[in-house]
């Protein structure tokens, strides 16, 4: 069944460009977009896509998810653009390069936050939302062009020691820019810490541990294939290694994800997921501000399945500018 739907998916792409893409199109194509982890700061390896901010230390030690003034409340709000080569849109199996495509991306976005210091700790409270326009500049792939809306809300409470906890729920949503049908949704409560490891003077480690259940939404064509069929448990690393022998290694700004997926629904029940990405990327500061504006980064990302018709890997390479206001 499930090499069936692969076969049928791959060809269907190949006459996308004759008509509206059916569902099994749009899904291929959801498959392979990277969901933002937001709020998770210098950790976002599977979300080139959308900015966040970037990770504050509070009086008392704590790990913020924003960047705060002085002041009770935070805020800020940006716009990012990037432009880059994307060897494998739609998450196909098979070679590395599929239907390749360049891409470009415009992502507004912004946030709010507040902190609150306790004797039994540091609590911050926070909501941050983007708007990002997906635009793929291949004609073939036209039809897939889509804009993605996110709004991530939670709180980061620290106790003491090296680690900051958190608790959030994240909300995705997917629209066909050409049709202007909603193609995907999705609520993803999770859980989870941010710590750093240091085993030596030589070697860091910092890193973002979580588990959540996405509760998606996508349009229905039968029983192997209800609306809920995405639905999945998902536990996820993201490692940052720091090596001061080794300034390179900061540089590129290296960080590593890890996930595990459990799918529970329709033809896709039993279905269970490992998926690697590596991001690097170079920031280069362009006029005097608190975070650097132009930057080159690389993606790398590989799924690993219990059914290979699900295997693929992508790789993602490309520039972008990002400018910020804080208040």
């Amino acid at each position: 069944m499930n090499k069936f739907f692969s076969i049928f998916t791959f060809l269907s792409l190949m006459l996308c460009a004759f008509g509206q893409p059916n569902a099994d199109q749009v899904q291929s194509r959801i498959e392979g977009t990277s969901r933002t982890q937001s709020s998770l700061p210098s950790q976002t390896a599977n979300s080139p896509t959308t900015a966040v901010a970037d990770t504050a230390e509070s009086d008392t030690g704590a790990q913020r998810p924003v960047s705060l003034t002085d002041g009770e409340i935070s805020a800020f709000f940006g716009y990012d653009t990037k432009y880059f080569y994307r060897s494998n849109p739609l998450a196909q199996d098979g070679d590395l390069s599929q239907v390749e495509t360049d891409m470009w991306t415009n992502t507004f976005f912004a946030g709010l936050s507040s902190v609150i210091e306790s004797d039994k700790g540091v609590y911050t409270p926070y909501i941050n939302s983007a708007y990002t326009v997906n635009d793929y500049l291949i004609d073939d792939l036209g039809d897939f062009n889509y804009n993605t809306s996110h709004i991530s809300t939670g709180l980061f409470y620290y106790y003491g020691g090296t680690a900051t906890y958190y608790a959030k729920i994240d909300y995705n949503m997917d629209k066909s820019t050409e049709f202007d049908t909603e193609d995907f949704s999705e609520f993803f409560p999770q859980i989870g810490m941010l710590t750093s490891f240091q085993p030596s003077t030589n070697f860091a480690l910092r890193s973002t541990l979580g588990f959540g259940y996405h509760y998606t939404k996508i349009t229905a064509t039968g029983s192997t294939r209800p609306e809920d069929l995405l639905d999945n448990f998902e536990v996820y690393a993201l490692l940052s290694p720091s090596i001061p022998s080794f300034p390179l290694l900061e540089t590129v700004g290296l960080t590593y994800r890890l996930s595990y997926q459990n799918y529970d629904n329709g033809a896709y029940s039993n279905r269970e997921d490992f998926s690697h990405s590596i991001l690097s990327k170079y920031e280069l500061p362009l006029f005097e501000s608190d975070a650097p504006d132009l930057y080159l980064y690389s993606i790398y990302s590989l799924r690993n399945s219990n059914d290979n018709t699900f295997d693929y890997k992508s790789v993602d390479a490309g520039f972008g500018l990002s400018l910020m206001a804080r208040f």
